[in-house]
């Protein structure tokens, strides 16, 4: 077995290289992923897993224009910009820093105010930015998750719709980090 040494102690480290992949997010991560991202020959991505029996997805579209205002910090952003932060949507500083943080973020898109989506709208975000990269979703019913085809990306994590809209309980994904 491997040891890793410093000056004063010794710590003991264990591989398990015959170690397979999980087949759901945990909190002890496996040698090998289970999920690549795989490029086609046209260009597109897909995520393709190396478990038997699952299938492979391809990537949300609109995950894949990440809006760039929104993850600057708050000193980034020209004076424009934190107007329409402040005034619109009620960022400060520190929501803007601290993406999750700010109330607005709870509501879908088409959920918005006339002045909200304005701010939005000036920010660079449209409905498709918004509803994906700022509220996730969650603003969403599973029945319009379903129709958006986004409802694959939340099963494949363990939702289903008596979880998403009843919150009967969570799914075992929810509040891991990769």
């Amino acid at each position: 077995e491997p040891t890793s040494a410093s000056s004063n102690t010794s710590t003991q480290v264990t591989k398990r290289s015959s170690e397979k992949p999980t087949t759901t997010p945990t909190l002890q991560p496996s040698e090998k992923p289970n999920v690549m991202l795989t490029q086609t020959q046209n260009g597109t991505y897909f995520l393709s897993s190396s478990l038997s029996g699952t299938n492979d997805l391809p990537l949300n579209p609109h995950a894949e224009n990440i809006p760039p205002k929104r993850f600057m910090e708050w000193d980034m952003l020209s004076d424009i910009d934190q107007s329409y932060a402040v005034d619109k949507l009620e960022y400060s500083q520190n929501t803007w820093n601290n993406p999750g943080s700010n109330l607005v973020e709870e509501w879908s898109f088409h959920d918005l105010y006339d002045s909200e989506v304005e701010g939005a709208l000036g920010l660079g975000l449209d409905s498709e930015a918004w509803d994906c990269h700022i509220n996730h979703y969650y603003g969403y019913w599973w029945s319009e998750l379903v129709e958006k085809g986004i409802d694959r990306y939340y099963s494949v994590l363990g939702w289903d719709e008596d979880k998403w809209d009843n919150g009967s309980s969570p799914a075992e994904t929810e509040g891991m980090e990769w």
